[in-house]
Formats: C-alpha cells, structure tokens, sequence
C-alpha cells in the first residue's frame, strides 16, 4: 500500500516535469523569436545608420556653403 502511493507521488511529480519542459520550451521559443526579430531589427537600423552618416559630411558642407552665403547677404544689408 505505501509503495502504491509512492508510486503515484512518483507519477503526479513525473507528470509535472514534463508539463514544466513542455512550458518551458515553449517561453525559450518565444524569447529566442523575440531576439531573431530585434536582431534582424538592429541590423537594418545599423544599415541606415550608415548611410545616414554616409551623407553627413555633404550636409555639413551644404550647411556651411549656406551660412556663409546668408553672412554675405547680411553684410550687404547692414
């Protein structure tokens, strides 16, 4: 008789584990898609970073090109 409710404790536990792996393979597998989609996320924003910076130093010269033409233009005003 107490080797009977061993047995059953033993089943009850066995049965927990396994519904325990089976729950935890599912949250591994969604954290793990979670990270696959920041990854992929974080590559393209690293690609459009680059080409952003790429275009930085003709804006910059733009820029300057405009300043000194709006100091001309006040220095004739003036």
């Amino acid at each position: 008789m107490p080797e009977d409710m061993m047995l059953t404790l033993l089943k009850e536990i066995r049965a927990d584990a396994k519904d325990f792996r089976e729950e935890t393979r599912k949250n591994f597998g969604i954290a793990f898609h979670r990270l696959s989609v920041l990854e992929a996320t974080m590559a393209s924003l690293k690609a459009d970073m680059a080409t952003l910076l790429s275009t930085m130093p003709v804006v910059n010269e733009r820029l300057d090109q405009l300043e000194a033409r709006l100091a001309a233009v006040e220095a004739r005003l003036t």
